[in-house]
């Protein structure tokens, strides 16, 4: 990736700006949310590929005019159980490079605030006996 924008109301019009209004060629949706779905199919340009990961409970309308033409849309699901497989070896011989802040349960409001407020560095994971 080239830039990186922070998921907000201004998000689509920032990408449009950084590309010269053409959108994005391919739009990595890692949480799958309505508004980020939202963002996805906003952003995506002509013959683009949106890839939706997460499972937030977002949909994006898919059909004649709701996106430019030629964008191709997938909704993979973990990746195969081969993939898997190479992902978790690659994580064993430490190529993988994962950031996870933890919180106990009774920080899960200060959990929250910080991700709402975009200051989680990867990903929070909220620990219930911990």
């Amino acid at each position: 990736a080239h830039e990186a924008v922070l998921s907000d109301e201004k998000a689509a019009d920032r990408v449009m700006e950084l590309t010269g209004g053409l959108g994005a060629h391919v739009v990595l949706d890692f949480v799958g949310a309505p508004p980020t779905v939202e963002t996805a199919g906003a952003v995506a340009r002509v013959d683009g590929d949106v890839t939706i990961v997460g499972i937030g409970g977002g949909a994006l309308p898919v059909g004649f005019g709701t996106l430019p033409y030629g964008t191709s849309v997938s909704a993979p699901y973990w990746g195969s159980r081969k993939e898997l497989a190479e992902v978790l070896d690659l994580a064993h011989a430490g190529a993988v490079d994962v950031h996870v802040e933890t919180y106990s349960i009774d920080e899960a409001p200060l959990a929250y605030e910080r991700l709402h407020d975009g200051r989680v560095n990867g990903r929070a994971v909220i620990l219930p006996n911990g």
